[in-house]
């Protein structure tokens, strides 16, 4: 029986690292029952979702991530699961203007999503990119329940691609959580344009290699 989890060890290695008032604010922030008021709301809509939709999400009052969505499919228990990435670069504006999609420069690990965020007012898009013209690195998930790295349609993949994610879909109750955890542990990606790769997916594959030994 597999009991090494290296999902509970990322969280609990980097929490270990952290300062006593940033635990706090986590803890606090479990504690709540609902989560999309961390993030303000844009806009109603029920857009026909495309890969290569660019959208934004406002975590503060007209600061905006930008995302993008690299992939769409169907699995048993999502008819449209959207495949997408929240980057780090920001802008106030909700243009195009300040858009660049650097994969090294993840907020966020890939994320599987519901419509939810769209529907409900915090995602909001605002363009559309050509994929193909873009240099996407390799991406999958891990599948917690059965510890493989899959698609995002849930196939097994036999090699760690350059960016691993989490295979459970989201709603955008997972998706502030997820923000709000990275401005309390870095307040500084708000006020800075470094450029720095999402940390889950610098240090989960060692882990990962880990739990197989």
């Amino acid at each position: 029986m597999r009991t090494f989890n290296p999902v509970k060890k990322y969280w609990d290695d980097r929490m270990k690292n952290q300062p006593s008032v940033v635990k706090e604010q986590i803890k606090q922030l479990l504690e709540k029952g609902y989560m999309t008021d961390e993030l303000v709301f844009i806009q109603r809509k029920r857009p026909k979702l495309k890969p290569g939709d660019v959208f934004v999400v406002q975590p503060k009052e007209n600061i905006f991530f930008y995302g993008l969505i690299i992939g769409i499919c169907s699995r048993p228990d999502c008819k449209c699961q959207v495949t997408a990435c929240i980057f780090r670069n920001l802008t106030n504006k909700m243009t195009m203007n300040d858009f660049r999609a650097d994969f090294r420069n993840l907020l966020l690990p890939p994320l599987n999503l519901f419509k939810e965020p769209w529907t409900s007012g915090y995602f909001y898009n605002i363009g559309h990119a050509d994929l193909d013209s873009m240099q996407i690195p390799s991406y999958a998930f891990y599948h917690i329940f059965s510890g493989s790295v899959v698609t995002a349609k849930g196939e097994h993949v036999k090699m760690m691609p350059e960016l691993i994610g989490l295979s459970a879909i989201c709603g955008i109750g997972s998706v502030a959580l997820q923000i709000t955890q990275e401005l309390i542990i870095d307040p500084s990606i708000l006020t800075d344009n470094k450029i720095k790769q999402a940390d889950f997916c610098l240090k989960f594959p060692n882990l990962y290699f880990e739990s197989l030994t």
